[in-house]
């Protein structure tokens, strides 16, 4: 069971590197909503959303590419936790 899971990790990773390398061909960002959708269309991702994010972000860096962090619903005990921090 794990080796199944190693090789679906492994694909996820593979397809990562794939998206970020298309787009850096024509724009200089990556949307983690866009790469998400693309990327979980081609496969059911073994991790979550937010280990996913994390992923795409560390591989568009190292593309130089900036990454907008913009998916609905998937930030928003950081979001709140800032705030309360930015107001005391």
């Amino acid at each position: 069971m794990q080796y199944a899971e190693e090789i679906a990790l492994r694909r996820v990773k593979m397809l990562v590197e794939q998206y970020v390398l298309a787009r850096s061909k024509r724009y200089d960002f990556v949307s983690t909503e866009l790469a998400c959708k693309a990327i979980r269309q081609v496969m059911r991702s073994p991790i979550d959303d937010v280990e996913l994010d994390h992923m795409l972000a560390r591989t568009a860096v190292e593309q130089g590419l900036s990454v907008r962090f913009d998916r609905i619903g998937h930030w928003p005990a950081a979001s709140s936790e800032a705030v309360q921090e930015g107001a005391s």
